[in-house]
Order: C-alpha cells, then sequence, then structure tokens
C-alpha cells in the first residue's frame, strides 16, 4: 500500500513532505502538537488533530521493541490518543486547546514516573551489590580460618566483662580476681588495667602485651609467667613472686617493687637477674 507523505505547517512555516510515522515520532518527542496543520498537496490544510495521522494502528509502528522504557512511554501516549481522538471525531469540540492541554497534562504525569523508575533502578541494583560484596567478604574471611579460630579470639567482647573466661584480648578493666588460679592461662593483649590479682596464681601465664598499668598485683604468683612487652605502668608488685619471668621490654615506670622476687628473671633491658634480686633486678 501506498505511504502518503504530508506537508507539515507550523507557525506559517512549511516543511516535508514526511512519511506519517515520521510525524507520529516528532508528535512523540513534542515537536509537534495537534493544533499543527498538515496539507497531502500542500494547498488544502487541516488540524494534526483531525487528520487521522495520530490514529493508533499508525502509531504501533514508532514504538522500538528493543527500547522497554520508550515503549511504555509510546503505548501510553497512543492509549491516550486513541480516546482522545475518537471523543474529538464524535463530537467535534470547539476547543482543541483544552484536548491538547490534557494530552499534554497526562504526557508529563508519565514522563515523571518514567525518570523516578531510572533513578529508583541504579539505587536499587547498587545496594543490592553492596550486600552481595559484604556477604562474600565475611564468608571469606569466615572460612578462611584454621585450627583454632583466630576470629573468635578478636571477637572477645571489647567491653568489660568479668565474667569471661580467661582468652586473649579479654577485657578485665577493674575486676576483682583476687585469689584466682589462672596458672598457664592465656591474657595477651587483654586489657587488665586496674585489676585487683591480689595472691592470685599466675603462673607460667601468658600476659605478653597485656595492659596491666595501675593492677594490683600484690603477692601474686608469676612464676616463669610471660609478660613480655607488658605495660605495668603504676602497678603494684609488692611481694610478688616473678622468679623465672619474662620481663624483656616490659614497662615498669612508677611500679612498686617492695619485696618482688625477680630471681633469673630476665629484665626489660634483656639482662638475667641474679638469684639475690629481690625488689629490682641485680
Amino acid at each position: 500500500m501506498t505511504q502518503h507523505l504530508w506537508y507539515v505547517r507550523k507557525k506559517e512555516e512549511v516543511s516535508g513532505p514526511f512519511p506519517a510515522p515520521q510525524l507520529q515520532q516528532l508528535f512523540s518527542i513534542g515537536q509537534l502538537d495537534l493544533r499543527d496543520e498538515v496539507s497531502l498537496d500542500g494547498q488544502h490544510w487541516i488540524s494534526l488533530l483531525d487528520s487521522g495521522v495520530l490514529d493508533a494502528e499508525h502509531g504501533k509502528a514508532t514504538v522500538e521493541p528493543d527500547d522497554d522504557w520508550r515503549r511504555e512511554r509510546e503505548m501510553a501516549r497512543l492509549r491516550w490518543l486513541n480516546d482522545t481522538v475518537e471523543v474529538s471525531f464524535q463530537e467535534r469540540p470547539d476547543d482543541i486547546g483544552e484536548v491538547d492541554n490534557r494530552l499534554r497534562h497526562h504526557e508529563e504525569e508519565i514522563r515523571t514516573l518514567l525518570k523516578a523508575e531510572t533513578n529508583r533502578r541504579p539505587a536499587f541494583v547498587a545496594g543490592l551489590a553492596t550486600v552481595l560484596v559484604v556477604l562474600v567478604i565475611g564468608v571469606g574471611v569466615w572460612f578462611g580460618q584454621s585450627g583454632e579460630s583466630t576470629i573468635q579470639t578478636s571477637l572477645v567482647s571489647r567491653v568489660r566483662n568479668c565474667n569471661l573466661a580467661p582468652a586473649e584480648g579479654v577485657v578485665w578493666t577493674g575486676c576483682n580476681k583476687d585469689d584466682a588460679r589462672l596458672n598457664r592461662a592465656t591474657l595477651k593483649n587483654a586489657n587488665l588495667e586496674k585489676i585487683h590479682f591480689e595472691r592470685a596464681d599466675l603462673s607460667g601465664a601468658d600476659l605478653s602485651y597485656a595492659n596491666l598499668d595501675n593492677a594490683n598485683l600484690r603477692g601474686a604468683n608469676l612464676h616463669g609467667a610471660n609478660l613480655r612487652g607488658a605495660s605495668l605502668k603504676q602497678a603494684d608488685l609488692s611481694g610478688a613472686d616473678l622468679a623465672g619471668a619474662d620481663l624483656g621490654f616490659a614497662v615498669l615506670t612508677g611500679a612498686l617493687l617492695d619485696g618482688a622476687s625477680f630471681r633469673q628473671s630476665l629484665w626489660t633491658d634483656g639482662r638475667v637477674c641474679s638469684e639475690q634480686s629481690v625488689g629490682s633486678c641485680q
């Protein structure tokens, strides 16, 4: 079937001729409106609304099947247009501008909805991707551990809990552990600031790099304990037994050492204390 070619007159300016699908496309992007005039011979002019060029059956050709969003916009426009044109031909309203305004208002609503949906999709995809990445990293870290899980060690509560069992990194700040039996306990990197360890049995315990600042260790049994790198600032070690303990690189600034036994201990500067070392390393 021969396709008609149409001239377009817009504000007294004539252009064309154009095939009907092209006019439909120009209308869909807002370059033509219903009051613009068209003609088959360039002599006799009628409005675009009355021409039937925008009939829904012809308009289907302008929809691009590979573009979901444009297809939705075009189909919505054509459904509205089909109803409007049908009313126009039946009732022939005098005020075509009112019909055009309704059409434009509907078009603006469609564009607003499409824009909101387009903006929402990337945000949703980005959020989902972030959750998946975090999940994958978490699973990888968990299953990447072997032997005694270091994850469990690192997850020991970072807030004070005096009821926790002795473990690396445990937080016992200010807890009362007087007379406790903790021989050979693992308290490496523990936060034991201001703890009460009076007369406690800590023989052979691993207290390396622990924070024992202002701790009460009076009369405690630290025989053979590992205190390497531990901080004992202002700690009270009066009468404590540290025979054979490793105090290498430990910090004893302001510590009370009266009566403490350091025989055969490894001192902070690397010296081995003599058998007569009481109160200090000799």
